[in-house]
């Protein structure tokens, strides 16, 4: 048999339903623009007669059952996967655009431009080869056309130790996340156990896994319990409500171009941390240790900078012969009617003096593998006496300039290195990083596009949508009066026949 007050009891389960409806609908549509919420649905169902054996042929009206939170959590992997990728790309390509600032292009880097200028002043000495002022202006330009050179090479000196100091900060933002994952992995489990919601918590948590995969390639499991286990290339970074500490320290190995960068490892077990394949650390790492053709980064590029300043100190000083044509080096000539002023190296590094600079090595390649780009400089010799500037191919000839017409063609049209001139060389190296640079642009933007559609993807999926939930509001509403009505029938019932009771 029914109960006497079946109805109201059928009309409050209506009214409790229709609420609940309200309540989420305005959540979500308070949350309509909160970075990373998942709109929420109610879940509810229709309740039957009380007991098995009930005479009443009418069930008992509506319950709800659970809000959930509406997430793909297969597209959320899709997303962490492309998002690591995608931010490795920008990293490696933010990186080589800073590289790629310094050596500008073919036509407006600061080197070229300085060589143009040093070899226009050597084409107004030859034509004034005893004029003090002229050469003064020779050892200046000389000399800033060196500065460029050490500023160029200090310049990627400092960007590669940013990098590194990006990568400490990235080690201890990976450290901060994983801690924060666990602790909503606990907050979670807590909030289950005690039946409470956890949708907002699970929200917290998936926007800290979001912002984890864009520093790392990161593996994600989500477990029975509703913990999310994190792997990074093979190894646990968080556990339940565990999570394993990095740390950084400083590599020390003379032999390798990674010495005195910050090297990674797991703190508890010492063990190097692999940093996997994606993820904007190891777009920092690519940069900041690539030191090969097949694995370019600032160490490459400053050795190519290097090879460019001994080719073409060697070149100026030694001479080069071309095809079947030598043409002779400030070595070889002479300055203004001075015996002593032959043999002189015009350039040197850390500005010693030729004698010394032709001291420091065994032979000739051991000399020149002690020129860089960070040390490269104008010998003592002509920064004590102009006069040693060589313009004559020998003693005596203030008016030969056959040896400063040579070391102008050095610096213009003679290959100095293999089929390349002076600016054919440094041209290759600017042509080289900015091909580097636009590659990475290019890779970035492709996985950047990819990224967006995924996230578009599951926006679609757990995003709000005014349109929707306006069509909630409106149907719970409608639900929430129509029971609110039935409850004034059911009073209305329920006191007539009350009255018809005490009447009799």
């Amino acid at each position: 048999m029914a109960s006497t007050f079946l109805g109201l009891s059928i009309t409050s389960r209506g009214l409790n339903a229709a609420q609940i409806g309200l309540a989420t609908t305005t959540n979500n549509m308070s949350n309509i623009d909160t970075t990373g919420y998942s709109r929420q649905v109610v879940t509810q169902t229709s309740v039957g007669p009380a007991a098995v054996y009930s005479s009443s042929l009418v069930g008992e009206g509506v319950e709800v059952t659970s809000v959930d939170r509406v997430r793909s959590f297969r597209l959320d992997q899709k997303y962490w996967q492309q998002n690591s990728a995608s931010s490795q790309a920008e990293a490696t390509s933010t990186c080589l655009q800073q590289v790629e600032n310094v050596f500008g292009s073919t036509t407006t880097s600061n080197i070229t431009t300085d060589l143009n200028t040093f070899t226009s002043e050597l084409s107004t000495l030859a034509s004034s080869t005893t004029d003090t002022s002229v050469r003064a202006t020779v050892l200046s330009d000389a000399q800033t056309l060196c500065d460029t050179i050490n500023t160029a090479s200090t310049t990627l000196t400092t960007q590669r130790s940013d990098i590194d100091s990006d990568v400490k900060t990235t080690v201890g933002q990976i450290n901060s996340y994983a801690t924060q994952i666990a602790t909503l992995n606990k907050q979670i489990s807590v909030a289950s156990a005690s039946g409470a919601s956890t949708n907002e918590l699970e929200d917290q948590r998936g926007l800290v896994v979001d912002d984890l995969s864009g520093l790392v390639g990161i593996n994600v499991i989500q477990e029975n319990n509703g913990d999310l286990t994190i792997a990074v290339a093979g190894a646990t970074l968080v556990s339940g409500d565990k999570a394993n500490e990095l740390e950084c320290y400083t590599i020390t190995d003379a032999t390798s171009t990674q010495n005195g960068m910050s090297g990674i490892r797991w703190t508890d077990s010492g063990k190097d941390f692999d940093t996997g394949d994606s993820g904007a650390l190891n777009g920092y790492l690519q940069v900041r240790d690539g030191s090969t053709a097949d694995s370019k980064g600032i160490p490459y590029y400053i050795s190519q900078l290097d090879d460019f300043a001994r080719t073409f100190a060697k070149a100026f000083n030694e001479g080069v012969t071309s095809g079947s044509t030598t043409y002779s080096g400030s070595a070889d000539g002479v300055g203004i009617d001075d015996d002593a002023t032959t043999g002189t190296r015009f350039f040197s590094y850390d500005n010693l003096s030729s004698a010394d600079l032709m001291a420091s090595g065994t032979d000739i390649d051991a000399v020149y593998s002690n020129i860089t780009a960070a040390n490269i400089s104008v010998s003592k010799d002509i920064i004590d006496d102009t006069d040693k500037i060589p313009t004559a191919s020998s003693t005596g000839g203030d008016s030969n300039v056959k040896n400063l017409t040579d070391l102008i063609s050095i610096c213009t049209d003679v290959n100095i290195s293999g089929n390349s001139t002076v600016s054919g060389l440094y041209n290759v190296i600017v042509a080289t990083v900015a091909g580097a640079s636009a590659s990475a642009q290019t890779e970035y933007d492709r996985k950047n596009t990819s990224t967006t559609y995924i996230n578009t993807s599951r926006s679609s999926v757990s995003g709000v949508s005014s349109n929707e939930e306006t069509t909630n509001l409106t149907t719970y509403q409608a639900a929430y009066a129509a029971s609110a009505s039935m409850a004034s029938t059911w009073s209305e019932i329920y006191s007539t026949t009350i009255n018809m009771v005490n009447t009799d």
